[in-house]
């Protein structure tokens, strides 16, 4: 995703305002509003094209930002990294964050009395192995809960074999590395 292109996006709104105020000059001082010269009407509607272009253009850029958002955060999971939401407005941070709340709200009350939450981003296809080999490169993950095995530490460097649901959002963040799969049990390639 490339950065949040504020000067852009301020030059447009700048752009429209300054037509808005040359229709508002074309306008002044005609006596009456009903009869206004062909010349006139063309001007505006010319400025009113110029707006409305750049209004459309602008809320495409900002359209497929929030697309591009939206898909990072199933893409990676909650734990986006820090590379990416460096190239984020401040604005677009709290809509990642209002997003992650409602998906994350929406997962853990899907059905009433749920015994555990449904997680919708993770496995978007079949994995190819159950278990797997995981390095620790990120720092301060601390601890997961995993669903079979209960805690699992994470600190920068070390090495764990655990169920790939149980990593695979991390590995996606970039937090952890895979290393290698243990095909039911037993080590693979």
């Amino acid at each position: 995703m490339p950065p949040y292109d504020d000067k852009t996006v301020k030059d447009v709104v700048q752009e429209i305002r300054a037509d808005n105020d040359k229709m508002k000059e074309l306008v002044e001082g005609q006596p009456d509003l009903e009869d206004l010269p062909q010349e006139v009407i063309a001007g505006l509607l010319l400025y009113n094209d110029l707006i409305d272009r750049n209004r459309r253009c602008l809320l495409a850029y900002l359209f497929h930002r929030l697309e591009m958002i939206e898909g990072l955060r199933w893409e990676v999971g909650i734990w986006c990294p820090d590379e990416k939401i460096q190239k984020l407005h401040e604005d677009e941070k709290r809509y990642l964050s209002h997003y992650n709340n409602c998906l994350d709200t929406y997962m853990k009350r899907y059905v009433d009395n749920a015994k555990e939450p449904l997680d919708l981003t993770a496995d978007a296809q079949a994995p190819e192995e159950l278990n797997v080999q995981i390095r620790v490169i990120g720092e301060g993950i601390g601890e997961i809960l995993t669903q079979d095995s209960g805690t699992l530490k994470l600190c920068k460097g070390w090495v764990h074999t655990a169920k790939r649901t149980d990593v695979e959002l991390l590995i996606r963040a970039g937090k952890v590395e895979h290393v290698r799969s243990l095909i039911g049990g037993a080590s693979g390639g």
